[in-house]
């Protein structure tokens, strides 16, 4: 029994007292920068506050707009000051959700990626990840001409734009439209979207200067295109159409000419029967009288 006891007591002293480590811990408040109306993001628990600096949260655009439609758009942001019980980020990257992604896919059609780097007029560079879905399947030649449609595009964009107004258009979509728009003359297209965002660097002393809204406008990027594919294809149907035009016009002109002259020749063949005619009876006349 001793040795049992003894046993018990040396086990209880060995484990201790344990601490509970949530004790420690305080809860601060984040708050969205300045583009998203220091919007209130939610409370983040932490021993201290030193720690809190470097961390992501991760919402989703719906939180903010209250629109239906931002319900597949995720936001991260950033911690990069904490201020007492607050703690201020910057935008750290936008991806849309994963499951509306695979329903824009379809069988039978091509997708057409490209990930480029962009650097803003105030020199924030974003790592942009973009996707086009044709209606079918589209040829090597026509994805690379739409690819490099998406990067023009973006790139035309970005270094005339300062880091806010880039993600604005971004996330609401209106950059993605553009790009539709011109992509779909080279092939029909089913969807184009710019899935996911990341900032990759931010020069010291930038900060935010404007609100970010879905109801400002953009002016249209406007690029030129080579001819391509079906285009140059048209231009020669079209070429051979009009020179069997021509041809067929140039054989009526000679055929209407034909008949003017057969016209113009008839009533002097007439003429000279007639001439004929008189003669004859002329001579037949002299003929009786004599």
């Amino acid at each position: 029994m001793s040795s049992r006891a003894h046993k018990g007591r040396k086990g209880k002293r060995a484990r201790g007292k344990t601490i509970d480590s949530w004790k420690s811990k305080e809860w601060y408040e984040v708050f969205a920068p300045k583009a998203f109306k220091e919007a209130f993001l939610g409370e983040i628990p932490s021993s201290t506050p030193d720690s809190l600096v470097g961390r992501t949260i991760e919402i989703l655009l719906y939180d903010l707009t209250k629109n239906f439609k931002h319900t597949t758009i995720k936001l991260k942001f950033k911690i990069v000051d904490v201020q007492g019980k607050r703690c201020n980020t910057v935008f750290f990257g936008h991806e849309l959700t994963r499951d509306f992604v695979r329903s824009l896919i379809h069988r039978g059609s091509s997708r057409v990626d490209g990930i480029f780097n962009y650097t803003t007029a105030d020199g924030v560079v974003y790592r942009v990840s973009t996707f086009v879905v044709t209606r079918r399947r589209a040829k090597r030649s026509q994805k690379l001409t739409i690819r490099k449609i998406i990067h023009d595009v973006l790139q035309e964009f970005a270094k005339n734009m300062t880091h806010e107004k880039f993600i604005q258009g971004v996330i609401y979509g209106k950059f993605a439209l553009n790009i539709k728009k011109i992509a779909k003359t080279i092939y029909p297209l089913r969807e184009c979207q710019i899935r996911k965002v990341k900032v990759i660097s931010i020069p010291e002393g930038v900060t935010d200067q404007i609100e970010v809204s879905d109801q400002e406008e953009f002016d249209e990027v406007e690029i030129e295109l080579k001819e391509h594919g079906k285009t140059v294809k048209a231009k020669k149907h079209q070429k051979h159409h009009e020179h069997e035009a021509e041809e067929g016009e140039m054989g009526e002109g000679e055929g209407a000419a034909d008949s003017e002259g057969s016209e113009a020749v008839e009533p002097s063949e007439s003429s000279e029967s007639s001439e004929t005619g008189e003669s004859t009876d002329s001579s037949n006349s002299e003929k009786s009288n004599e």
